[in-house]
């Protein structure tokens, strides 16, 4: 008995996953079918237009109207596209495939930077949303590309930088020269830079220049990490990358594990060092010097952190260094583009420590990679709509088994709560409508309902 009622429940559950793929199933064949004017009247049919007090209005439905915007992609319609998923995301910012199908809409426009803001929301999305490694992804590849782009016109353009014109507080962070005798420590001087870009990305003041750049201006100039240390060097990459100052620095590790460490910050348009400071310690404190370097930096700049910034940056990723070394050489893989390899790496430091949480960000599949790495967006569009229709969907919910006559009621409410975000209560219309393009909160309903009131109950 307990049996059967358990695959009842798991039954039940299933087919209300199912019912947001079926009930789109029509408009989505006709906007294959590229019968575009008939798959946006049956995606705005499940909206129920209807008039109110001499107006337009239509109930919310986040699937049904990602579908209608999907209609004008495909029409190359962006700016209406736009439109259409700004309403969703104004009213539902953390939802990936509404963010997802934004970004791609603003570089159907060539608009870059807009797409690039979109993509970089990807934090902020949970774990298990598969839009998260999506959006990762595309911002990988927007970033790459701009970099690339932007390198060859400042190397073409070197003699008229000007650094009059940078930024006033734009930073860059070299890598850390490890002059330690064993190798085994060398991965340490990207990871060191990635960590200290993170950090000092917390703060607003600052203009702070992606990791990614200096290691395609080091590829073009074929410069190792031992040039670095040349007096001409760091002012010329900071001019290249379009920063006024930049920190570099080096490092050692002895045989019993101690470590000193020199940092300090240079002046794009000067060759000595303004400021430096001296670190020394176990290797185990690394990561507590990284942040003290952290700290002087943003000294120098004379920047105070409200507290917020200040238990950002003073959060540490990691406290097991195997795990950060792993980091660090799938760091320098990416950097190579061999992301098979550097994922591994990656892999390898999330099962070390499973809430280092720098490293889990690049924990997509190869198949998530390869579908978001291209420059042909009709190709991105499907290739990421088969991974999401293959995707996992989550574990069955045990949920209350309704008797036998209510199944019929229960299963509409159930349904219409989960899935349109449109409330009902019997009698009277009591749901509020949004009138288009205007969203005036639509009240849900709960995704479980306790068990109904006995018949004859006065709750």
């Amino acid at each position: 008995m307990m049996r059967a009622k358990i695959l009842g429940v798991c039954m039940f559950v299933l087919l209300m996953g199912g019912c947001t793929t079926s009930r789109l199933g029509k408009a989505e064949k006709l906007l294959e079918q590229k019968e575009y004017v008939q798959a946006i009247r049956t995606y705005l049919r499940m909206l129920d237009p209807h008039l109110r007090d001499g107006k337009r209005y239509i109930y919310y439905d986040r699937e049904v109207i990602v579908g209608i915007s999907n209609v004008y992609w495909n029409m190359q319609r962006y700016e209406m596209a736009i439109k259409i998923l700004n309403m969703v995301v104004e009213k539902e910012p953390t939802y990936g495939k509404a963010l997802f199908h934004l970004g791609l809409c603003y570089e159907g426009l060539g608009m870059e930077e807009d797409a690039i803001d979109v993509y970089h929301r990807y934090p902020y999305l949970s774990a298990s949303d598969p839009y998260r490694q999506v959006l990762r992804g595309r911002l990988d590849w927007n970033i790459r590309r701009k970099v690339a782009r932007e390198i060859q016109y400042a190397l073409q353009n070197e003699s008229q930088l000007d650094i009059d014109y940078f930024p006033e507080n734009s930073v860059a962070v070299l890598y850390f020269l490890s002059v330690s005798d064993d190798p085994q420590w060398i991965p340490l001087q990207k990871g060191l830079a990635e960590m200290i870009i993170t950090d000092l990305s917390q703060v607003e003041e600052l203009t702070v220049i992606e990791r990614l750049r200096l290691s395609k201006l080091m590829e073009e100039l074929r410069l190792s990490a031992s040039g670095l240390i040349e007096e001409d060097t760091a002012p010329r990459l900071g001019k290249l990358m379009g920063a006024r100052y930049m920190v570099k620095g080096s490092y050692m590790v002895m045989e019993d594990l101690r470590m000193t460490l020199d940092t300090g910050i240079y002046e794009s348009d000067k060759i000595y060092l303004p400021t430096s400071a001296n670190f020394e310690g176990n290797l185990t404190r690394l990561f507590q010097i990284e942040k003290e370097i952290v700290l002087r930096i943003l000294d120098y700049f004379g920047i105070e952190l409200t507290p917020l910034q200040r238990e950002r940056i003073l959060r540490i990723p990691t406290q097991d260094m195997v795990a950060f070394i792993s980091y660090c050489r799938g760091l320098d893989a990416l950097d190579r583009d061999n992301f098979k390899l550097a994922r591994e790496f990656f892999m390898e430091a999330v099962r070390l420590d499973n809430n280092f949480e720098m490293a889990k960000d690049y924990l997509m599949t190869d198949q998530v990679w390869n579908a978001t790495h291209s420059q042909n967006l009709v190709r991105v569009y499907r290739e990421v709509a088969q991974i999401i229709e293959e995707a996992p969907q989550g574990q069955a919910e045990v949920v209350y088994t309704p008797p036998e006559a209510l199944v019929s009621t229960w299963y509409r409410l159930q349904w219409m709560g989960r899935y349109q975000n449109a409330g009902f209560l019997p009698g009277g219309e009591t749901r509020k409508s949004f009138q288009e393009a205007e969203f005036y909160g639509a009240p849900v309903l709960p995704r479980r309902i306790g068990e109904p009131p006995a018949p004859g109950s006065t709750e």
